[in-house]
């Protein structure tokens, strides 16, 4: 069974150098365990979603909640899904900062992002929104 679980959580204080060394060892990973998705980071906070075999998902999500580089995580959403969004993404990456106030705030109350104001609804729709722009960079 399929599932996508989203969460947000602040950024550990040396958030820059953490960025590389999340994508290294989450692409592995993900590749290894046949999860996809993306990690949008910025405004010293993480938003990802990840998609796989159930167990895998959760798996991977409970290893992140003990990763110090991510601080008060708050899972948005976690459901079933019959087919992913994001299957050309082991772990696709994109800059929070680049992607520029106006299209923030469509899924946004107000800059800079915190988790606490993000919705699940709101979330979904700018993943999709990013997945349609391929805002979303492989490298």
């Amino acid at each position: 069974m399929l599932v996508q679980l989203a969460y947000a959580s602040l950024a550990a204080p040396d958030a820059a150098a953490a960025v590389s060394a999340i994508l290294a060892s989450g692409r592995r990973h993900n590749q290894q365990q046949g999860i996809s998705g993306v990690l949008c980071s910025g405004f010293g906070m993480y938003l990802q979603v990840m998609e796989g075999e159930r167990a895998a998902v959760s798996q991977t999500y409970a290893q992140l909640l003990q990763d110090a580089r991510h601080q008060q995580a708050q899972l948005l959403y976690c459901e079933e899904i019959s087919e992913r969004q994001f299957a050309n993404w082991p772990l696709g990456h994109v800059k929070l900062e680049k992607l520029g106030t106006p299209f923030l705030l469509k899924y946004a109350e107000r800059l800079p992002l915190t988790p606490g104001q993000l919705s699940a609804p709101s979330v979904r729709a700018m993943l999709l929104d990013l997945v349609a722009t391929a805002a979303i960079a492989h490298k």
